[in-house]
């Protein structure tokens, strides 16, 4: 009752709506994954701004710079659902990489206006927490490494109190791979097997690059291991070659990451062709669009792991969509890079393998501003 008293005597007081009077795009670094790609800052005449998020792994500068195109000075921040609406609906060429990252960072930013002008968390705002904290799982190897340089990163990664982790030992296959390749592959997954041991989960990343038999090759190859899953075994374009793979091998299948909206993820529910989805919260839409992605998912009993190899608001939006998700599994979350830009204050910290859902309203972090003044706004 607090929070929202305190919201009705800010509307009444200014005699008018909350409205956006700036919306920048601030490159923090551009280049890596693990860290903040872009972030992006919606102002109001209520001086309360929110933060959102522009990934550092797909075209971000032609994603902020969509972003800056948005006619969104002078709406109302408050009406996420409207604007989300007619950003999305009432574009002809729609959906897409580029432009559904673009509405996903000023949608993210919007959510933490709201939370900020309610004085709550953003999960309160979606039925309230479900759960203490959210468990993560990180990265060892994604390469043509030998066997042994997979076990010793994985190792590095259980000593730090990761109780899952997710490597790609397919080397450099694409579409196939000959007999060797593929008992190089099994290698990289029986040391990292052994390197973790039996009670640390192993997610095997295929990145979509096999075909349908090469994938149920390899899965059958791998099944020994006991994986917690295999992601993108074939590419992501046809879903029946997915849900071939899917019936064929004995290992849940993973997918999602390069989806965008509900719409493009309901046929791979309906096929029945994954056990675990992964929207990603600055590409799909959102975190609402990954809210709404999640519920149609619970109606088939599929459990959700949002793709995160991004930055610390994305992660915040990861941990938010958690607290309040009912068949939320995990978070994936990268190994921080020891020179990263760290441009945000109260960003919760990672212990054993997880990290602890905030209380702060919004996000739960503020802008550092004097990190964040080395950093210039584009126009």
């Amino acid at each position: 009752m607090r929070c929202v008293a305190e919201y009705t005597f800010i509307v009444e007081c200014k005699g008018d709506i909350v409205k956006i009077t700036a919306v920048k795009t601030i490159p923090i670094d551009r280049a890596r994954h693990g860290v903040l790609g872009y972030l992006v800052t919606v102002e109001t005449d209520e001086g309360i701004v929110g933060l959102g998020e522009v990934a550092a792994d797909c075209h971000p500068a032609t994603v902020a710079f969509a972003i800056r195109g948005m006619d969104l000075v002078g709406r109302d921040p408050m009406a996420i659902e409207a604007l989300w609406q007619t950003f999305y609906q009432q574009q002809f060429w729609r959906g897409g990489p580029i432009w559904t990252s673009a509405i996903s960072g000023v949608e993210q930013a919007l959510w933490d206006i709201k939370g900020k002008a309610l004085g709550v968390p953003v999960y309160q705002l979606l039925g309230g927490k479900l759960r203490e904290e959210i468990p993560l799982y990180t990265h060892t190897l994604f390469g043509n490494q030998s066997p042994g340089e997979f076990a010793t990163s994985a190792r590095e990664a259980v000593a730090l109190g990761f109780k899952a982790v997710k490597f790609d030992p397919l080397g450099l296959a694409q579409q196939r791979m000959d007999i060797g390749e593929m008992r190089l592959a099994v290698e990289r997954v029986r040391a990292t097997r052994a390197a973790v041991g039996d009670d640390v989960d192993i997610l095997i990343e295929g990145h979509g690059r096999l075909s349908p038999n090469t994938a149920i090759r390899m899965a059958r190859m791998f099944e020994e291991f006991n994986p917690f899953f295999f992601e993108e075994p074939v590419p992501p374009e046809n879903v029946d070659e997915m849900a071939k793979v899917a019936a064929a091998i004995n290992i849940p299948v993973a997918a999602g990451e390069r989806l965008y909206t509900r719409w493009s993820f309901r046929e791979l529910l309906e096929k029945q062709a994954v056990d675990y989805i992964q929207p990603d919260l600055c590409h799909c839409g959102g975190f609402y669009e990954g809210h709404k992605i999640a519920t149609l998912a619970e109606t088939y009993h599929i459990r959700v792991l949002p793709h995160n190899p991004n930055g610390p608001i994305s992660t915040l939006v990861g941990v938010h969509l958690g607290a309040c998700t009912a068949n939320f599994e995990m978070l994936e979350y990268p190994r921080q890079p020891e020179d990263r830009v760290v441009v945000l204050k109260n960003m919760p910290v990672v212990e054993h393998g997880a990290i602890r859902v905030p209380e702060g309203p919004g996000w739960g972090v503020e802008i550092d501003e004097e990190a964040l003044a080395e950093f210039s706004p584009e126009v």
